[in-house]
């Protein structure tokens, strides 16, 4: 569990953290000197046996507050610190909007310095706190009233803590994993450690992994959680990580640790469900600079919006990022104005690797997964990669495939994810198109496959199940590589009688495979392909290779050839050669025929059984 602390400056947040753990939170030699906090501190929270809380102390000075909003990003409980001698502030405010924006999933005021106000004024304050949270949208219960300077509410506040961890829903350790980064150091006899929230996904000592947005190829060398050494890290801990590979000036505070293997991609465009809050003084409108915070990282923004948002609104926008950021479907976002800086909202990210064009399927901005997926796919005309998933919809892997396989919409073409219209059009279409040829060519047996699938303009796997659909159906048949009709039967361009001369000459010259030119310049007949392809869809003979036919007696006799010389062991050219009598010329592609049927397999120059017994009929 992460406890994130909140709350406006010298409200005495590092202090609490300190009665709470006995770590002193200022470890900046400026803080000291300031009094102040001015960068993220952490320290372990032990609540439990085996429940162990990392805590983050952020700044509440306004000036600092995108360094607090780095500390916030990911925390699972907000520790909202008010003073009871001054009551609610304006970063007290401004904070809240950051957690409610976050979605923090618990929150905790607590009232300090309980010590320095009479028991009137701090009923009050209480009372007032109150009803200040009791319309947020994250859930705070009673505020715990604490004094660090006396111990008083401290063991009531561990209670409450400890309470809030146990009912924590543990993270999914097979999602993908990510660790944005917000503390970055050089350790002697280590090397470059990289420190933060693990908010998915996990990774293990000597993985290969990188660094985003800058793309560093690394090697993890070794992973501690509050001090324990790890062999793998848990999703939802602060977790420090030793590389290897890279320079600790390589990296800074808002990249992100992924593994190598996982889809993440660095982009400039975000499309988001932007909400501005009640407190905005002014509405949000098209082309607005504002900074976008994102994780641990603040990049700088043009807004495109159709309609300006109003303070208390919500709408879909494009996010133009002027730096990279590492995001994931569901993430969520914290606005503040260009100038005069304030928080005046945030939102949720809806498709985090949106193409140029901003068009807005229905169901884009749904919180129901699968109504989401059915319009990222939808936008994106020839699908998108499976393995992209994840990343897109910001579920686990496993969740994923869940959806997509319980899809009435969706299926699945090789590695993509394609609506089932777009497969149900095409295969249409690729009817359309071999009828069209069959109307160009009436006298060939049909259109090579290969020259099918690149007639339309989609990816190859896409083509590759819209011809199996169109299969399926019974509208196409394939055979020899060639798509006809089903109920195409090509026009004969020969005879009856100079078909019957076609076969009965492949039937006499045995093994020894005569070409269709050889066997039309033989027999006086101006084109013998096309008789010898009606043949061989009538079973009569099968193609060898292009152009060469036997026919099927032949080849069952050479198949059985095969099979009484590979019972011994290998299966040599030269052995053939010797019990058939064929030259090279002939035998290379019987062999090669052979291993397309599955008869034999090739191991060098040679080739070995894989079919003992039986034989396919055709190549």
């Amino acid at each position: 569990m992460i406890i994130g602390m909140a709350g406006h400056v010298d409200h005495g947040k590092s202090t609490l953290v300190t009665a709470l753990t006995g770590r002193p939170m200022d470890r900046l030699a400026e803080e000291r000197r300031r009094g102040i906090t001015i960068d993220l501190n952490f320290a372990p929270l032990e609540l439990a046996p085996g429940l162990t809380a990392g805590i983050i102390d952020v700044p509440g000075h306004e000036d600092f507050v995108r360094t607090m909003v780095a500390g916030a990003s990911g925390i699972d409980v907000a520790v909202l610190v008010i003073a009871a001698d001054d009551g609610i502030m304006p970063q007290s405010r401004e904070h809240l909007i950051v957690l409610e924006q976050l979605r923090v999933a618990a929150g905790l005021a607590v009232i300090t310095k309980a010590d320095a106000a009479d028991p009137e004024w701090l009923a009050l304050v209480c009372s007032e706190v109150a009803g200040w949270l009791g319309s947020s949208t994250v859930p705070f219960g009673e505020p715990v009233v604490v004094s660090a300077m006396t111990g008083q509410g401290i063991a009531e506040l561990r209670a409450r803590l400890a309470e809030l961890g146990s009912a924590m829903t543990h993270r999914d350790s097979g999602d993908l994993f990510r660790m944005p980064i917000d503390r970055v150091l050089s350790v002697t006899g280590t090397g470059t450690v990289v420190a933060g929230t693990v908010i998915s996904g996990t990774v293990e000592s000597r993985s290969l992994a990188r660094v985003l947005p800058p793309d560093l190829k690394v090697r993890v060398r070794s992973i501690e959680s509050h001090g324990a050494s790890l062999a793998r890290s848990r999703p939802g801990t602060r977790t420090a990580v030793a590389l290897s590979g890279v320079e600790r000036d390589e990296i800074s505070r808002g990249d992100v640790l992924v593994l190598a293997a996982d889809p993440w991609e660095a982009t400039t465009r975000l499309d988001a469900e932007l909400a501005l809050s009640r407190e905005a003084t002014v509405a949000l409108l098209d082309r607005m600079r504002v900074r976008v915070h994102h994780g641990t990282t603040e990049v700088m923004a043009r807004v495109r919006l159709d309609r300006p948002l109003e303070p208390g609104t919500s709408g879909l926008a494009r996010l133009n990022l002027e730096a990279p950021v590492v995001a994931r479907g569901d993430d969520r976002l914290v606005l503040r104005s260009y100038g005069p800086i304030a928080v005046i909202g945030g939102g949720w990210v809806a498709d985090p690797l949106p193409e140029s064009r901003r068009r807005a399927p229905v169901g884009l901005t749904s919180r129901d997964p699968a109504t989401r997926l059915d319009a990222l796919i939808e936008r994106r005309r020839h699908g998108v990669e499976l393995r992209l998933l994840p990343v897109l919809l910001g579920l686990p892997p496993a969740a994923c495939a869940s959806l997509l396989q319980q899809s009435a919409t969706l299926t699945a073409a090789g590695g993509l994810v394609v609506q089932r219209g777009l497969i149900e059009r095409l295969a249409a279409d690729l009817v359309e198109r071999v009828a069209a040829f069959h109307g160009r060519e009436p006298h060939d047996a049909g259109i090579s496959v290969e020259t099918l699938r690149h007639s339309v303009p989609v990816p190859d796997a896409v083509a590759a199940a819209a011809l199996a659909a169109a299969e399926g159906s019974g509208s196409v048949i394939i055979h020899d590589g060639l798509a006809a009709l089903s109920a195409f039967r090509p026009a004969a361009r020969v005879s009856d009688a100079d078909r019957e001369r076609l076969v009965a000459a492949v039937r006499e010259g045995g093994l020894m495979i005569p070409s269709a030119v050889e066997l039309a310049e033989r027999l006086g007949i101006p084109d013998a392909e096309p008789g010898l392809r009606q043949a061989a869809l009538a079973g009569e003979v099968i193609l060898v290779e292009r152009g060469r036919y036997l026919a099927a007696e032949a080849l069952e006799g050479f198949a059985r050839l095969l099979r009484e010389v590979g019972s011994a062991g290998e299966i040599t050219p030269g052995a053939l050669r010797d019990r058939t009598g064929l030259s090279r010329k002939y035998l290379i592609p019987l062999l090669e025929w052979a291993d397309r049927t599955g008869i034999t397999r090739r191991e060098g120059e040679g080739r070995r059984l894989l079919r003992p017994a039986g034989m396919p009929h055709g190549a």
